[in-house]
């Protein structure tokens, strides 16, 4: 009878140490979690601000392309009024060298 105490004894504290040893694995896979949770929200968080840090950059970029363009319009505009002066000017020298009086076509209107 002795052993049959000392048997279930034993198997009660072996139950108990595993029912304590399941209860701090829980303890210790909910606390993963929530490590996990906390950086998983720190990740999307500088996701987040990686993004609209680089959507300004694209923002900034798209902007001084823009200048650009336009100066560029502008500069080809020049050029082509310039252009359109020098055909003039020179339609008035061919006709001066030939005798014969031109007026010069009026500049075409864009």
């Amino acid at each position: 009878m002795k052993e049959w105490r000392q048997t279930i004894a034993f198997i009660c504290t072996v139950v108990v140490t595993l029912v304590t040893l399941a209860t701090l694995m829980l303890s210790q896979f909910a606390s993963m979690r929530a490590e996990h949770a906390d950086i998983r929200m720190e990740m999307r968080a500088g996701f987040v601000d990686t993004r609209m840090e680089m959507r300004a950059g694209f923002d900034t970029v798209r902007a001084q392309a823009r200048i650009e363009q336009a100066a560029t319009l502008e500069e080809l505009a020049a050029i082509r009024d310039q252009l359109n002066s020098v055909d003039r000017r020179t339609a008035r020298i061919e006709g001066s060298l030939s005798g014969i009086e031109i007026a010069p076509e009026p500049a075409d209107e864009e």
